[in-house]
């Protein structure tokens, strides 16, 4: 009989479980408390990017979103595990996050930096990093991306980014990975003005509500079509709110008072004298303060155009001017010792059609899920780019063909099993070719362009290799 009641416990709580759903659940979640303006903890209270997503939620379904604090994203994590939070609000996704949780569409894409003290030189990405130790925040994806992909790179973990970069001006570490935004708002909050940035930190943030397993199925579809709900305009608005961050003067105004106040006593025309002179002095430096801020943001500027004139602007993959010059050097290089470098062009088919059946923007997300599918299934030495409307191009370099060949299997084979692309999913085609002698960049693409052809000929989904 016991057995019996314990049989019959499991569906009756489901049942529980999904018309407590159907009739306004609170849902428990964590944020990082440390990671201004993304998300943040406020004298209790959950600010940031995330927290304006949440509310427009909120307001336009039955759950009730409950806050569960905690100090760190460690902790955070950890009471995911544990049962006490079933959702994070702003996540990156990971192998080992994955084993435990399920991942909203993203809803907030931006861009990691390298920073460092002044005067050190510009790093071009993860692959630049040599002899410096590195600090990263504990629980951040970076140290598993690290780990796997650049294992060399000496790791220091910190507790918080703001706590990271104060060790950094003081000279524990030599870089730090940080996200831009937040990056901006503790290097002005905390007047830390010997910090630059020195470069960009692939991979880029691609974050999204995390829930547990236990309530992906019930959860994610609301959040999904919820997603989907806001507008570009609304988007644009809740990034002008958190990203306009501005530094505090804070004017000590008790000295020049004292000051005002003793040379009085002299006489009113010393006085009159000394605070036109003093007026005029703090104009001087109020002036001089807003130029260097020009100065840096102008600065700031040019990293960006610079950034943005060899990356394509939806994606985040290098453009074609980027990647032509990439080839050119393997086929130099190719020319003095001989070590053949391979190409892989991926072109995605109907996109014309998901357009017409999804809109703009569910086509603009297609590509996204496309590029990032190119980025986890490659090795950290190719280039990938986006070549054209439809069409991927991968750069190996010193790649014999039967390499390219595995690689492109294995391309083809992430993008039939990515569940982000789900039934909205392109059907793709294949080519790929070696560098031959006395071949220029032209005619190696255009020889690799026929086996792509091929590919197309034969009903997509297979990888054709240049003859």
């Amino acid at each position: 009989m016991l057995r019996f009641f314990r049989f019959l416990f499991l569906p009756v709580m489901l049942v529980i479980s999904v018309f407590a759903t159907a009739q306004g659940e609170t849902i428990n979640y964590c944020i990082d408390p440390n990671w201004a303006p993304y998300e943040a903890l406020r004298n209790g209270e959950h600010i940031g990017i995330s927290r304006d997503y949440l509310d427009r939620i909120e307001k336009r379904t039955d759950f009730d979103f409950s806050l569960v604090p905690t100090d760190s994203l460690e902790q955070s994590l950890t009471f995911v595990r544990e049962g006490q939070c079933q959702m994070l609000t702003m996540l990156n996704t990971s192998p080992s996050r994955a084993t435990y949780l399920d991942f909203s569409m993203p809803y907030f894409e931006a861009p990691n930096v390298l920073v460092a003290k002044k005067g050190s030189a510009m790093i071009q990405g993860l692959q630049a990093v040599q002899d410096e130790l590195v600090g990263i925040v504990e629980g951040y994806r970076h140290a598993e991306y690290l780990a796997r992909n650049y294992p060399e790179v000496r790791v220091k973990t910190v507790e918080s980014e703001a706590r990271g970069l104060v060790r950094l001006s003081r000279g524990e570490f030599d870089l730090m990975i940080g996200s831009l935004l937040s990056v901006y708002s503790n290097i002005n909050s905390m007047k830390l003005d010997d910090l630059v940035i020195v470069g960009y930190a692939e991979p880029y943030d691609s974050l999204s509500f995390a829930v547990t397993k236990d309530m992906s199925s019930r959860l994610l579809p609301l959040m999904n079509e919820q997603i989907r709900k806001f507008s570009e305009h609304q988007k644009v608005e809740i990034y002008k709110r958190w990203s306009n961050v501005k530094s505090v003067d804070d004017t000590d105004v008790l000295t020049p008072f004292l000051i005002v106040l003793v040379i009085a006593l002299v006489g009113f025309g010393t006085v009159l004298r000394k605070r036109v002179v003093g007026s005029y002095t703090q104009q001087l430096k109020q002036k001089n303060k807003e130029i260097e801020s020009l100065q840096g943001a102008l600065l700031e500027k040019n990293r960006t155009l610079e950034f943005l004139s060899n990356h394509d602007a939806l994606t985040g993959l290098y453009n074609r001017n980027h990647v032509m010059h990439r080839a050119e050097e393997e086929v130099s290089r190719f020319q003095r010792f001989h070590t053949p470098p391979s190409l892989i062009i991926a072109e995605i088919d109907n996109l014309s059609e998901l357009h017409a059946t999804y809109g703009t923007q569910n086509t603009e997300d297609i590509l996204k899920a496309v590029a990032n599918v190119c980025l986890s299934t490659v090795r950290e030495v190719d280039v990938v780019a986006r070549w054209s409307g439809e069409q991927f191009l991968v750069l190996c370099p010193q790649t014999d063909i039967a390499s390219a060949e595995v690689l492109a299997q294995r391309l083809l084979k992430a993008m039939t099993e990515n569940d982000v692309l789900g039934p909205r999913r392109p059907n793709t085609a294949v080519g790929i070719g070696v560098l031959r002698d006395n071949e220029s960049f032209t005619d190696w693409f255009d020889r690799t362009a026929k086996a792509l052809y091929q590919s197309k000929r034969l009903g997509y989904g297979v990888a054709c290799t240049a003859e």
